[in-house]
């Protein structure tokens, strides 16, 4: 893809001042922030989170039956604030302005070094905090039946107290997996069920904020990647779009199961809980479905790109930085995944990738063995970095032509560098087996090819020498 893909995610901005895409890139290697930036569950004092549920409530009730209230608009006017002072916000981006009246409702925050962090992912644990703010929902049951959200935990009372109101579940029965990013779709449907919580408190509880059953392909029809979405989300987004919560690019796709950012996520909950919500008037104008996602391949650039690079990160195939750029390192990760995938081996994110990426795990190691160490799988050609007996990285490698020994050794050697040997230059060198080693090549194609020694992209070859140590063990397999 080119760069008319760019800037195609605007969903979730309207308006002649929100109408500038976003990009979504993550600084971190791994393409998911660990920072909280929405602090502890303390952060926001009731008040303003009692002055947001009023407001949203007055918003939501009185449009949905048909009449603003005038007070709830001045009051939204009235409390209009510039866009706080972040180190990465100019002010006059897209969502500055919905940043601003966030922030000022105390309904988000920046992180601690100052900035914002438009473009980093919002995580589970994040959004619940997001969301119980916005709705101002305090306290919960004394405990949840998810394992991994500890009493201690800054996000333990809004996960709790969203379940209690029963518009949480976990990912598991026993998992709610706060650190997983949110993608667009689950987004719809949470602010959805929130805005729904809303409503089953006003006067006019039957005024759906879901299409009719008849009605959400209708509302879909404008959405080439319509048949992408998940069908727990399906009548949640046909709302969403309905209600002018969120919005699709100009070409014509969604991107349901993109990682949403927190720039995107400001303008959803800005527009659910701090503006009138307009329904719009008629259906959009069809266009074909799509059953997979454009072509992505060296030299495409945005939204796409970024998505497919975190979500092989998440799934341990290393790719350098999340940047939306289709490099070198995006191609060998592409590699690594068809080969593990059992598809056609091009580096190309295609129809085939697509569809696997999606549903796609990370691998099981073949071995079990405490601590670090390497598997070499010679059918797939891919290298294993396991730790603790999974798998952290998955790294595209090709072994010997005519064959690379099945076994099991111990690195013995270790080089920094361009190292000469018999046959050729290797670099970074680290030998397991008397006169094979694992090392950075130029030329590394999908099959066997290399002299025995296990070949991998120059680019990752000092980050595995700097993985390994002497005696590390090294199993090879096919």
């Amino acid at each position: 893809m080119g760069a008319d893909i760019t800037d195609t995610l605007n969903q979730t901005v309207r308006g002649s001042s929100m109408e500038r895409g976003s990009r979504m890139g993550c600084g971190s290697p791994t393409g998911y922030g660990s920072r909280m930036g929405c602090g502890s569950p303390t952060g926001c004092g009731p008040g303003a989170r009692g002055r947001s549920r009023l407001r949203g409530a007055l918003l939501v009730g009185a449009v949905i039956a048909g009449c603003l209230l005038p007070g709830a608009v001045s009051a939204a006017q009235a409390d209009a604030v510039p866009p706080p002072a972040f180190t990465d916000i100019a002010g006059d981006e897209w969502f500055a302005e919905a940043v601003g009246a966030l922030v000022a409702e105390g309904i988000i925050k920046g992180h601690d070094d100052g900035s914002f962090g438009p473009n980093d992912p919002i995580t589970r644990a994040q959004m619940a905090a997001f969301l119980t703010r916005a709705l101002g929902l305090q306290g919960g049951p004394a405990s949840t039946p998810f394992a991994d959200v500890a009493h201690d935990s800054w996000y333990y009372e809004p996960v709790a107290a969203l379940y209690g109101a029963g518009l949480v579940s976990g990912t598991t029965p026993t998992a709610f997996s706060p650190e997983v990013p949110v993608t667009r779709q689950q987004a719809a449907s949470l602010i959805v069920r929130a805005l729904e919580a809303y409503l089953a408190e006003e006067p006019r509880p039957d005024a759906g904020l879901r299409p009719a059953e008849d009605e959400v392909s209708a509302w879909l029809a404008g959405f080439r990647d319509r048949l992408l979405i998940a069908p727990a989300h399906v009548a949640s987004v046909a709302g969403a779009y309905r209600l002018g919560i969120i919005e699709g690019a100009e070409d014509g796709w969604l991107y349901p199961g993109l990682n949403l950012t927190r720039a995107q996520m400001a303008a959803m909950l800005y527009r659910a809980f701090l503006q009138p919500i307009m329904p719009r008037d008629g259906y959009p104008a069809a266009v074909p479905a799509e059953s997979a996602y454009p072509t992505q391949s060296k030299g495409s650039r945005g939204m796409l790109v970024a998505f497919l690079e975190s979500r092989l990160t998440a799934l341990r195939y290393p790719c350098g930085d999340v940047d939306g750029v289709y490099d070198d390192r995006t191609r060998d990760a592409v590699m690594a995944f068809e080969k593990v995938e059992r598809l056609p081996r091009d580096g190309i994110a295609g129809a085939g990738v697509w569809q696997r990426l999606f549903v796609a795990q990370t691998p099981t190691p073949r071995l079990s063995a405490p601590g670090a160490r390497l598997e070499v799988d010679l059918t797939r050609q891919v290298v294993f970095v396991v730790r603790e007996n999974a798998v952290t990285e998955i790294i595209h490698c090709s072994t010997g032509k005519a064959g690379t020994p099945p076994g099991h050794g111990r690195v013995w050697l270790m080089q920094t560098g361009w190292q000469e040997c018999s046959v050729g230059w290797m670099f970074y060198p680290c030998y397991f087996y008397p006169h094979i080693a694992i090392h950075g090549s130029s030329s590394v194609p999908p099959w066997p090819a290399s002299h025995g020694c296990v070949r991998t992209p120059n680019w990752i070859a000092p980050w595995v020498y700097s993985q390994a140590f002497i005696g590390m063990s090294v199993d090879v397999y096919y």
